[in-house]
């Protein structure tokens, strides 16, 4: 039998650190309605966890080559930006706990997320859980973006471990697809989008927080 001895620990950001997926979504409505368009959950879904240029191609898929997705972009992200600063970091359940744990037991971890580098700083800062990551990896980094596992080996090889010694923690599908397709040890965290019954049976597990991989953590490292 392989040996996926967990080593790292491989953090998305937004959805599963911050809950902020739901802030985007907002967003996205305020910015349609501006410009009289709106977009539907399911499509939203499928976007989660890309960067611009992959949820531009997605964009042009199922809309047309005529749709201005970066004005429609650029307006969602201003909206989104203000909200964020205008409200109290929201953390996800079970963040503080899962990080003190890893840090107690000397688990490598990192942030893999397509977002920008300063936003992520940020994010962190403002969450007062930089101190916990030993590296960042943005989507400026990659070529590829999620579900591309391109930005987990970046920062697998960042730490210094092989991706079956990782556990990738994911709420995204997309993000989800990285992990598996990119011999992860991967945890899925639900956060807006519901994970169907075949991928439940791709990944390695899924748990309705982060308190609950600490829990499977401490039980199957033992």
């Amino acid at each position: 039998m392989k040996d996926r001895t967990i080593c790292g620990v491989i953090f998305d950001q937004d959805g599963l650190l911050f809950d902020t997926e739901r802030l985007s979504a907002e967003a996205w409505d305020l910015a349609g309605d501006e410009l009289g368009f709106h977009l539907q959950e399911a499509f939203l879904c499928t976007i989660r966890g890309a960067n611009a240029q992959d949820a531009a191609r997605r964009f042009r898929e199922v809309f047309g080559d005529a749709f201005d997705f970066w004005k429609l972009r650029e307006r969602k992200q201003e909206h989104f930006l203000r909200m964020l600063r205008e409200r109290e970091m929201p953390v996800k359940p079970g963040v503080h706990e899962l990080l003190a744990y890893l840090k107690e037991k000397n688990y490598k971890v990192a942030l893999a997320t397509a977002s920008s580098r300063e936003y992520s700083a940020e994010n962190l800062k403002r969450a007062g859980i930089e101190p916990f990551f030993s590296c960042m990896v943005t989507g400026d980094m990659v070529k590829q973006a999620k579900p591309n596992p391109e930005i987990f080996w970046r920062a697998a090889e960042l730490m210094g471990e092989e991706p079956a010694h990782c556990l990738v923690l994911e709420d995204s599908i997309n993000g989800v697809e990285a992990g598996i397709q990119g011999g992860f040890v991967t945890i899925m965290v639900p956060d807006l989008t519901q994970p169907d019954e075949k991928l439940k049976e791709r990944a390695d597990r899924v748990c309705n927080s982060l308190l609950e991989v600490r829990d499977w953590l401490m039980e199957e490292q033992k």
